[in-house]
C-alpha cells in the first residue's frame, strides 16, 4: 500500500495543476528576502493542511519555467529550517525533506512536507521591502496558515475542523492498529505499553500488560466503542442492504450465520462486546466487508448458511 510520502511524489511527477497538496515556484531567488518569506508562509500551510511538496522551476501551467535551480539546490535543508524557526518559533525536524522530482525527462528540486500534530502559528511578521522604501507583508503575527485549493492562506474555523478530524482519524487508526496487535498475541505473552510522547518510556518506568485466557483476568476496553463500533444488528443489515445491488438483501439469520462461521466476535475490526452478555456493537468496516463478499459473489450468503447448518449440527 502506497504510504503518504509515494503519493506526494506521484503527485509531484504527473500533475501539471496546482492544488491544495502541489505548489509551483517558476524561479526562487536565495538571496530575496521577499521569496523566503512567500515560500515560508506555503511551508507552513501545508504542515497545518496535512502535508504536500513544492516544486521549484515549474511554471503555473505544470511545464518547465527554464529558471536555473542550482542555487537552491545547493541549499542546506538546516538553512531551511532556521529561517522557518525564526517565524514560528518552532524548529522543524521530520516535516519537511528536499529531494528531486523527475518529470519529462527533467529533474527538479522540490520540498517534500509532511503535517504537524499541532497547527503552527506565525509568531512573528514575514515583512520585506519592495521598492519605494516601503514594506509588505507575507504573512501577520498570530495567523496560522492552511491551503485553500491552490492558495496559502489564513485559517478559519473549517480548517481547524478539518484539522481536528485528521487528527481523529490517524489517532483512530494507531489505536485499532494496536488492538489488532494484542489480539494477535498468544497467551502468556507480555505486551509492553509505552506511550510515543512519554518521557517515561526513556527511563524503564512503562507498563506492562499479560495476555491472558483466564476467566478472572482484567479486560481493557475502549472508552468510546460506539465511535469505533457504531451499528447495532438492525442498523448493520440497513447499511448493508443500502450497498448492496437490486434485488439482494441480508436478514438477521444471515448475520448470525456470517458472525458464527467467520468467528467474527474475535475479530475486533469486525466486533465489539462490552461484556459477555451484551449485545455485539459492529464496525463500518464490518458492514463493508459483507457487502463486497456479496456482491463479488453470489453464493456468499448460501455459504455461510450451509456452513452454520454444518456447526450447528455438529455442536449438538
Amino acid at each position: 500500500m502506497p504510504t503518504e510520502r509515494d503519493k506526494l511524489l506521484q503527485l509531484a511527477r504527473e500533475s501539471n495543476q496546482e492544488s491544495r497538496r502541489l505548489d509551483f515556484k517558476a524561479q526562487f531567488d536565495i538571496e530575496s528576502q521577499q521569496a523566503w518569506c512567500e515560500i515560508i508562509k506555503d511551508i507552513v500551510a501545508f504542515v497545518n493542511s496535512g502535508g504536500g511538496v513544492i516544486l521549484i522551476g515549474v511554471a503555473n501551467d505544470g511545464s518547465s519555467s527554464g529558471s536555473d535551480t542550482t542555487a537552491f539546490r545547493d541549499c542546506d535543508t538546516a538553512n531551511i529550517t532556521n529561517r522557518i524557526a525564526r517565524y514560528t518559533g518552532y524548529q522543524f525536524s521530520d516535516e519537511i525533506e528536499i529531494v528531486e522530482i523527475e518529470r519529462a525527462g527533467v529533474r527538479y528540486p522540490a520540498i517534500l512536507i509532511s503535517e504537524a500534530d499541532v497547527p503552527i502559528p506565525f509568531v512573528k511578521p514575514g515583512t520585506y521591502a519592495v521598492p519605494g522604501g516601503k514594506q509588505n507583508s507575507a504573512f501577520s503575527q498570530g495567523t496560522i496558515y492552511f491551503r485553500h485549493g491552490s492558495k496559502s492562506e489564513p485559517g478559519n474555523r473549517d480548517d481547524l475542523t478539518k484539522w481536528r478530524d485528521r487528527m481523529i482519524k490517524h489517532a483512530r487508526r494507531n489505536w485499532l492498529s494496536g488492538i489488532r496487535k494484542v489480539v494477535a498475541s498468544p497467551p502468556g505473552q507480555t505486551l509492553t505499553i509505552v506511550p510515543e510522547s512519554s518521557p517515561l518510556a526513556k527511563i524503564g518506568q512503562i507498563d506492562k500488560v499479560t495476555i491472558s485466557t483466564e476467566p478472572g483476568a482484567v479486560r481493557i476496553a475502549p472508552t468510546n466503542p460506539e465511535d469505533i463500533w457504531p451499528h447495532r444488528r438492525k442498523e448493520l443489515i440497513s447499511r448493508i442492504n443500502a450497498m448492496l445491488g437490486p434485488g439482494r438483501r441480508v436478514g438477521t439469520h444471515d448475520i448470525e450465520c456470517i458472525k458464527i462461521t467467520h468467528n467474527v466476535l474475535n475479530n475486533p475490526r469486525f466486533a465489539f462486546r462490552p461484556h459477555s452478555r451484551s449485545s455485539p456493537q459492529y464496525s463500518e468496516e464490518f458492514a463493508i466487508w459483507i457487502a463486497e463478499q456479496c456482491n463479488k459473489d453470489e453464493g456468499f450468503l448460501e455459504k455461510a448458511r450451509a456452513a452454520h447448518k454444518a456447526h450447528s449440527a455438529t455442536s449438538s
